[in-house]
């Protein structure tokens, strides 16, 4: 195991105890299960057709989330960014093959828990639990307000939500994984973006 300096994992600490109140105790226990990695860019932290074994709790970097159509089209469903877990969370609590990877669109560095440990340890405590249900229901209901924008919203409105609510995307992702996730074509954001300049 390697070790860290404090305020690395206080990053970690502090989005925890956002969620669940851990004793020190159950965050000890916890913080000797972070391993610090690291992706170059275009690398994969989650393969589509691999069986998700870790959590991933970005320190510095972006990642995307991409879902594939029949014909093999990459579609960007989802980002992440610092001070974000993310994970193919469905093929870690079903264990069945993911249908999305996970890619680092900037160089990426990252804590990761692996997801037998984090189990065992939701067995053992009941702040661990909650707080692994919390982060699934925030990723739901980010799920469901993505759907909800495609649906409800202009390409301009999705566009100015974006920028309030992740204005690091705008630095970070590629015009076209941003056009992706938007649910627009290139040259269409490239066009709104440009509006909204002037």
């Amino acid at each position: 195991m390697v070790y860290f300096p404090f305020d690395k994992t206080n990053l970690v600490k502090e989005s925890i105890f956002k969620l669940a109140n851990f004793s020190t105790e159950e965050w000890e226990f916890y913080k000797q299960l972070l391993e610090e990695v690291s992706f170059p860019k275009k690398a994969f932290l989650t393969v589509r057709g691999e069986v998700e074994k870790y959590a991933y709790f970005i320190i510095e970097g972006a990642v995307k989330y991409e879902a594939f159509t029949q014909d093999g089209k990459g579609i960007c469903v989802d980002l992440g960014f610092k001070g974000n877990f993310v994970s193919s969370f469905a093929s870690c609590l079903s264990q069945q093959v993911s249908h999305i990877s996970i890619q680092a669109v900037t160089a990426v560095n990252a804590f990761r828990l692996y997801y037998p440990k984090v189990l065992e340890l939701m067995e053992k405590s009941k702040n661990a639990e909650r707080f692994h249900r919390l982060i699934a229901e925030q990723l739901y209901v980010r799920e469901s307000k993505r759907t909800y924008s495609l649906i409800s919203k202009n390409a301009k409105q999705r566009y100015l939500y974006l920028l309030e609510n992740q204005p690091d995307a705008l630095r970070l992702i590629p015009i076209k994984d941003l056009a992706s996730y938007l649910g627009i074509h290139p040259d269409s954001l490239s066009r709104i973006r440009n509006h909204i300049k002037l």
